[in-house]
C-alpha cells in the first residue's frame, strides 16, 4: 500500500514511517519545519494550512492508499494568557489543516483516513491545554462527519501520553503529576503506538473514534465513539 504521513517529522511519525516501511508499504512522510530523512522513505514539504501545497503533493503521488493526518502545534498557557493569535494559528494546523488534507485527499483517491486526535480532545484535558484540547474535540467530531460525507473510511485515534522525545523533555515532576491526574500508570511506547495503529485499521469500521492507553499497566484499546 501507499501510505501518506502528513506532519510525520517528529519521532513518532518517524518511527511510524519506519515501521510501515518495514511490513511492505511505500511510506512518504510530509514536513513543514523540521526537515526529516529517512531511509527508504521519502520525505517531502508541506504546509497544511495553503491548499495549493496540498494538492501538489496529493497529486505528485497518486493512488494514496492511506491518508494518516498527524500534523500538529500547541500552547501550553492558561486560560487569560492565550490570544486570538494563538487560537487561530493552532485551530489553522491542527483541525483545518486536517479538513483541508482529507477534502483534497478525497477528490482524487479512494482508501483510507487516519485522523490522529487526542484524549485530551475526550477527557484528559488540563487548565494549560484548553487550545489543544479544543481542536482535538474538533478532529473528532469533525471525523465522524467526514465518515458519512466520503466514501473513504475515515478513523479516528485518539493516543494518551506516548513516550516520545517532546514528553520526555517535559519537567518530570509536572509529568508524574499529570499521569497520576489522569490515572495513566506509565507511557505508551512508541511499538506501541505503530502495532495499534495497525490493529485499528484492520479491525475497526469508518467513523469508530479509538481509544489508546494504558489501562492498569497494559494496553488498552477500544472504541469510545
Amino acid at each position: 500500500m501507499k501510505i501518506l504521513i502528513i506532519g510525520g517529522s517528529t519521532d513518532i511519525g518517524i518511527s511510524l514511517a519506519k515501521y510501515l516501511k518495514k511490513i511492505g508499504n511505500q511510506v512518504i512522510i510530509t514536513y513543514n519545519k523540521h526537515k526529516c530523512e529517512v531511509n527508504d522513505v521519502e520525505c517531502i514539504h508541506l504546509d497544511v494550512t495553503n491548499e495549493e501545497e496540498i494538492e501538489e503533493v496529493i497529486n505528485k503521488y497518486k493512488n494514496i492508499d492511506i491518508l494518516i493526518n498527524m500534523a500538529a502545534i500547541s500552547y501550553d498557557n492558561l486560560f487569560l494568557d492565550n490570544t486570538k493569535e494563538d487560537f487561530m494559528k493552532l485551530l489553522e494546523v491542527n483541525l483545518i489543516g486536517y479538513f483541508l488534507t482529507s477534502k483534497i485527499y478525497s477528490k482524487y483517491n479512494k482508501g483510507m483516513i487516519i485522523n490522529i486526535a487526542s484524549t485530551d480532545g475526550i477527557d484528559t484535558y488540563s487548565k494549560y491545554s484548553m487550545l489543544y484540547s479544543a481542536s482535538k474535540a474538533g478532529v473528532i467530531n469533525m471525523s465522524r462527519s467526514m465518515a458519512i460525507s466520503t466514501s473513504n473510511k475515515v478513523l479516528c485515534i485518539c493516543p494518551n501520553w506516548i513516550d516520545s522525545n517532546s514528553t520526555r523533555n517535559m519537567d518530570k515532576d509536572y509529568l508524574a503529576s499529570e499521569l497520576k491526574r489522569i490515572n495513566q500508570s506509565r507511557l505508551i511506547t512508541i511499538d506501541e503506538f505503530n502495532e495499534s495503529i495497525l490493529e485499528i485499521i484492520n479491525n475497526y469500521q469508518s467513523g469508530d473514534v479509538v481509544r489508546i492507553d494504558i489501562k492498569g499497566d497494559k494496553l488498552w484499546i477500544k472504541k469510545v465513539l
